[in-house]
């Protein structure tokens, strides 16, 4: 077999390739050989029929048959000796087959162009870390006084902002009872999420004590049945409750992790400091990260093949879909969602300057030798396999891998591992700066 190669641009080859003569008939021949012990005639044992009966019987559906597998053979043959690293399906745009001579095929091949990328030693990616506040840091030792509150019974005054109170409650519309009108020892807090006016209903009753009010419900009540209706109510109040946080103190900071012993409350704020402080230089990198990516597109605008571009597109379509759709999932694939000539103007920039990005990093990964081994995977998977509550490693990597998650989660890892040891060949420029600031930018 003869290939030759022409390059028609930077992500398209054409493929010229001749099939010898002899080739395809001893291609036959093999076929017949194979189908004698397959065939059963009256007067011949299985593999012993002749090729010239076989041929009147099954001669052009064989010939056929071997010449569809001989292209396809020496196409994918042609694209693996030229080292081309082939996009989707090659197409077959001429066969030239006339009987008794050699084969000639051309075909046509969307490649990954080859390049090489630019220095990055010289790339300037900025590292903006926002300064932890002192303000933060008593939000963070709230949260933890909200995490250790108790709460405690108030017998002695009445309802006020606030409380955790106990009711039952019994409603009517039009003076009949609806889906979910009545309730027994219904715990809510006051100046929470309910139903606007009840508060100011409730505000000033005592235990024991039972009112009756009306309130029209809102438009956009759950419940069609009363929504924007009148309804009266019934409330009977059986207890009220505060919530009691603990004093800020030194013995609230030993108690809040023990593990640590912190022994003063300045110890435990130098901590939350510096986790803030951590938390924050994470986020820093992982926005440098992005805005390298960014650069590397830009320093890089490499040819991208069509092929691609038009994937990319009908994903970002399909993706636009599901946001538009609240969250909800489509069924329908990226590979049929319908892209129109306005989807086309609004995707196809951004879709070729991400995979300008995608194909440098890969290409960067595989430069620098970046792996991802099994103990990274599987640790990775075991955060999921908390969130999800699921703890059979097992199953959830046959699962993944069956779904095509477990591929996009090691090359989600691979891109990250690769942009963080690019980051050490950059100038980064590393600047404090407020929370504001950052907020503005993005």
């Amino acid at each position: 077999m003869k290939c030759e190669v022409e390059e028609i641009d930077k992500c398209n080859r054409k493929l010229k390739i001749e099939i010898p003569l002899g080739d395809y008939q001893s291609q036959i021949k093999a076929y017949y050989k194979k189908l004698s012990h397959q065939v059963k005639m009256p007067g011949f044992r299985p593999g012993k029929v002749p090729q010239s009966i076989m041929e009147k019987r099954f001669g052009p559906e064989v010939k056929q048959e071997v010449l569809t597998q001989m292209v396809s053979e020496s196409i994918s043959q042609g694209i693996q000796d030229n080292h081309l690293h082939a996009i989707g399906d090659p197409s077959i745009v001429e066969i030239e087959a006339e009987e008794g001579t050699d084969i000639s095929i051309t075909a046509n091949v969307e490649v990954l162009p080859e390049f090489s990328v630019s220095d990055i030693g010289q790339l300037q990616v900025p590292l903006k870390v926002a300064k932890v506040t002192d303000e933060q840091v008593e939000q963070t030792l709230q949260s933890y006084r909200e995490q250790k509150a108790v709460n405690e019974e108030v017998t002695d005054r009445g309802v006020q902002k606030d409380d955790l109170i106990k009711i039952d409650f019994e409603s009517t519309c039009d003076g009949k009872p609806y889906e979910n009108s009545t309730g027994k020892d219904y715990i809510v807090q006051v100046g929470g999420h309910l139903i606007a006016g009840f508060d100011e209903q409730v505000q000033g009753m005592l235990i024991n004590e039972t009112r009756s009010f009306k309130l029209i419900l809102p438009d956009d009540h759950p419940n069609k049945e009363v929504a924007g209706k009148e309804v009266d109510f019934t409330v009977t109040l059986k207890g009220i409750q505060i919530k009691k946080l603990p004093e800020l103190d030194d013995e609230f900071a030993k108690s809040v992790d023990p593990s640590k012993k912190h022994e003063t409350l300045d110890a435990l704020k130098a901590d939350v400091r510096q986790q803030l402080e951590e938390h924050q230089r994470k986020q820093a990198r992982q926005e440098a990260q992005k805005t390298l990516a960014e650069k590397l597109g830009e320093a890089n605008p490499i040819d991208v093949p069509e092929k691609l571009v038009q994937e990319q597109i009908k994903f970002m379509v399909n993706k636009g879909k599901e946001q538009d759709a609240a969250g909800h999932i489509h069924e329908n694939k990226a590979d049929d969602v319908a892209v129109s000539e306005d989807d086309q103007k609004k995707h196809r920039e951004p879709a070729v300057k991400l995979l300008q990005q995608e194909l440098v990093i890969n290409k960067m990964s595989d430069e620098l030798g970046i792996e991802i081994s099994e103990k990274e995977l599987d640790q990775e998977l075991r955060v999921f396999m908390s969130l999800l509550q699921i703890k059979d490693l097992k199953k959830i990597k046959q699962d993944w891998a069956q779904s095509g998650a477990l591929l996009r989660l090691h090359n989600r890892m691979r891109r990250e591992k690769t942009l963080e040891q690019l980051m050490e060949q950059v100038q980064l420029q590393e600047e404090m700066v407020d929370s504001t600031d950052i907020k503005k930018d993005n």
